[in-house]
């Protein structure tokens, strides 16, 4: 996704001061040391098992994700290792990252640690909408992986709620340069994803019906049926930014479905 000459994944780390950024196991100094271990390859299986715990464990006393204040200070770093191509294990660290990114989706549920984590949870979000997010579209133009084009563009949807609104206009900018069919319809299902109200309506209020459909299919991992397909694509079309005129809506849906969506 970068080339060889791109400037490191870590760089910047050091000045980030991790002795105010206490991670999920009550220390300061493993995460930055773990993220070296990512990058240089040496110990990565290790690290990110670590990691997992160290930023995002599984609650103990509610169905979700704990974070603390090492978690959005970890984020650019993790999405820069996920960018590059010479990241080992990079897949497994996209995954991480997207354990993260779900977390920020769904907002605070219980408190972290003592405090409730609406800060810590916006600033993921604040991170992953600043972050080299021009290497994410790279990417969308030359992944053939399905799963991994659907994650990035969830990841962007997400972090749009946190934007100014430029992001909006990546995802739409991405939607004309779409080059089939296929990539047309997720991109389409990113953008309408991103629009929903936010970053979250009001603490403990369920996510938009609308929306359910769209999230679901960006989180498939078996590839939706042509049925689900159509169905959140229709979803899509009516829930499109208002800056876009009908005229264009119709045409998109015209290209769209005169051929079969993907299955």
């Amino acid at each position: 996704m970068t080339s060889g000459d791109s400037p490191p994944p870590l760089l910047g780390m050091n000045a980030v001061d991790w002795s105010q950024r206490m991670d999920c196991q009550g220390d300061v100094d493993q995460v930055p040391a773990l993220l070296r271990q990512l990058w240089s390859g040496e110990g990565s299986f290790r690290a990110l098992d670590e990691l997992y715990e160290r930023l995002a464990p599984d609650h103990s006393i509610a169905p979700c994700v704990a974070v603390r204040d090492a978690t959005p200070a970890a984020v650019p770093f993790l999405a820069r290792l996920a960018q590059d191509e010479r990241t080992p294990q990079r897949s497994a660290v996209l995954q991480l990252l997207m354990y993260i990114v779900d977390a920020t989706d769904e907002g605070p549920v219980e408190a972290c640690f003592g405090v409730w984590p609406y800060s810590w949870l916006r600033n993921c979000g604040r991170a992953l909408s600043k972050t080299r997010v021009e290497e994410w579209f790279k990417f969308l133009d030359t992944c053939q992986n399905r799963d991994q084009r659907r994650d990035v563009l969830r990841l962007l949807a997400i972090a749009g709620r946190f934007d100014t609104g430029e992001l909006l206009l990546w995802l739409w900018q991405s939607v004309l340069d779409a080059s089939d069919a296929e990539l047309l319809t997720e991109r389409l299902i990113s953008l309408a994803y991103a629009t929903r109200e936010g970053p979250w309506m009001v603490l403990g209020d369920d996510i938009e019906e609308w929306a359910v459909p769209l999230k679901n299919w960006l989180k498939e991992r078996h590839h939706s049926c042509t049925e689900q397909t159509t169905h959140a694509v229709d979803i899509a079309l009516q829930h499109l930014p208002d800056w876009i005129d009908a005229d264009t809506v119709e045409a998109l849906s015209s290209l769209i479905h005169e051929q079969s969506p993907p299955g």
